[in-house]
């Protein structure tokens, strides 16, 4: 099929946004170029601005010398495979296998944005935290996860750093206070994450004219707190506007469980990422790469794995169950492995383009610098 590129990619180029449709004839085929990696590729001349590009601008593997199977990555990496067992398999570096998983995870945080986007919201939500640690257990953070009740779609996820709390000897509470000389995480860390995913939720049902608002959550203070400082969404609880459902943590886990949908991830992230098996020794060094395993892991949930394995239609996954086009998704399955992820071209919402642009973090943890070309969103 002859190939049509989207847009330049000169960013001073009138063809470069998105503000009106492009004339048919802005660019033109400019021969081939030779590469060692895939052989010839289609070089193209922008008639606007003069600059040229090439396809290769536009695929998943821009900038790369080695090119991988990106469903194999994703299904290593969802099977509990670790980083270093992954690179045995594949054969690869370390430093590769990371650079492959950071393209997937913007690749994912795209393709969820096409799928809120075709979403037709129509259920209640369900709201709990993940808790994990990264580089060492004096640096616990806390994933919230906002779900929809009965398909179990993963709608967000964001997440926030916390203080050691717990247990400690009196060797270990020294380490601590000298570590929180360097940097001290909030402790209203939970309650202001919360209350940002908790707001953007309403939103979201509020859009979708689903009233009332439910949320269902567990019994935790924090959640409480942040839905009654919402405006208007803490008002519209007197009015039964929002009905905030709270259920017991230490309830049985079962599928009457209002909370089943957050305590089944929580379970499937448990025992699909390695870093998050109890007791392992293959904790995430940092937090940063620890959201955006966790990003491929949930987009895999929502638009790859089966909604239920003895379902009657063994092919459903969650996003067809939560109502999106199933030929939608059996498009975006294909173009996730192919198609390069431009994060400024999506609408993407805040806690996604937190963790396009690695906002959360732990300061005095040093990271690599994203290259440029993974850092435009």
């Amino acid at each position: 099929m002859d190939y049509r590129p989207p847009f330049c990619p000169n960013p001073g180029c009138p063809s470069h946004g998105q503000s009106s449709p492009l004339p048919p004839n802005w660019f033109r085929k400019s021969g081939f170029r030779p590469t060692k990696v895939v052989g010839l590729v289609q070089r193209f001349h922008c008639n606007l601005c003069g600059k040229g590009f090439s396809r290769r601008s536009f695929d998943i593997d821009y900038w790369t010398h080695r090119t991988l199977d990106y469903h194999r990555i994703q299904n290593l990496l969802v099977a509990g495979t670790g980083l270093r067992q992954a690179c045995r398999f594949l054969g690869v570096s370390t430093n590769l296998l990371a650079n492959r998983h950071a393209r997937l995870a913007r690749q994912s945080l795209v393709l969820q944005a096409r799928g809120l986007s075709e979403l037709p919201l129509c259920e209640p939500l369900v709201f709990d935290g993940f808790e994990s640690f990264a580089y060492s257990q004096f640096f616990p953070n806390n994933l919230n996860l906002l779900v929809t009740a009965d398909s179990q779609f993963v709608l967000g996820v964001n997440a926030a750093i916390l203080r050691r709390k717990g247990r400690m000897t009196a060797k270990q509470k020294l380490r601590r206070e000298e570590l929180e000389k360097q940097w001290r995480a909030s402790p209203s860390a939970i309650y202001r994450s919360s209350r940002e995913m908790l707001n953007w939720g309403c939103h979201l049902e509020f859009g979708a004219y689903h009233l009332p608002i439910v949320i269902r959550s567990d019994e935790k203070s924090e959640y409480s707190r942040a839905l009654k400082s919402l405006t208007p969404y803490g008002s519209w609880m007197e009015e039964g506007l929002v009905d905030h459902q709270r259920t017991s943590s230490k309830a049985e886990r079962t599928l009457t469980n209002p909370l089943f949908p957050v305590n089944y991830l929580d379970r499937q992230l448990r025992k699909d990422l390695a870093e998050h098996v109890r007791e392992s020794v293959r904790f995430a060094r940092r937090t940063e790469f620890s959201l955006e395993r966790a990003m491929i892991h949930l987009a895999h949930h929502n638009y790859f794995k089966v909604f239920r394995n003895r379902s009657k239609d063994p092919k459903m996954t969650h996003a067809q169950k939560a109502g999106i086009d199933p030929k939608s998704i059996a498009q975006w399955q294909v173009e996730v492995f192919r198609d390069r992820a431009f994060g400024w071209r999506q609408d993407l919402e805040k806690w996604a383009t937190d963790i396009w642009r690695r906002a959360i973090r732990v300061p005095i943890h040093t990271v690599t610098p994203l290259p440029a070309h993974l850092r435009t969103a």
